[in-house]
């Protein structure tokens, strides 16, 4: 039977720190099934699902301190809960583009959560535009909406904070995960 078990570590970054992570989990007889990573102004971030066998991962969890001392990093262990929904949820990408300014993720997640919609994945990222150098921003999320929302309103209502706040914003319900 597969376990799993999310682990996150956070620390200074350098060089091999993903071969000693994932070193350590497949010694251990476990697997690297899910995983994010991202380096933010030279601090190193992982979160990871791992799967394997319940002795496997409790080798892992025991042993945390020596992945620990191997990187530097400091590093989160958690037995994730099986996820339920009390209703059907319709898996949906939800994209946003606009000039960077303050507030975008804020209004976005906040008109999320009081529909009562789950933020699945999330990336956001500002850049420079190609040929002005304008800053831009960028919003990316899966998202879980229950299906008694009525998706038309729930897009005129994006379109309307597209609009307030100068936001390029489409929704697509996806097929598959």
């Amino acid at each position: 039977m597969k376990h799993h078990l999310v682990l996150s570590a956070v620390g200074t970054d350098k060089v091999g720190l993903m071969e000693k992570i994932s070193g350590f989990i497949q010694s251990r007889d476990a697997n690297i099934e899910d995983s994010r990573m991202a380096v933010f102004a030279g601090e190193f971030a992982v979160i990871m699902l791992v799967t394997g066998s319940e002795e496997g991962l409790a080798n892992i969890e025991t042993n945390q301190n020596e992945l620990s001392e191997q990187t530097g990093l400091n590093i989160f262990l958690r037995r994730p809960s099986e996820k339920k929904y009390d209703e059907p949820m319709i898996p949906c990408r939800l994209a946003a583009s606009s000039l960077d300014h303050p507030g975008i993720v804020h209004r976005l997640t906040s008109y999320l959560a009081q529909s009562g919609i789950n933020i699945e994945s999330m990336e956001t990222k500002s850049y420079a535009a190609p040929m002005s150098a304008t800053p831009m921003f960028r919003f990316e999320a899966i998202i879980a909406v229950p299906g008694r929302i009525n998706l038309p309103l729930f897009r005129m209502d994006l379109q309307s904070i597209g609009e307030e706040e100068n936001i390029d914003i489409d929704l697509t319900i996806m097929r598959e995960r």
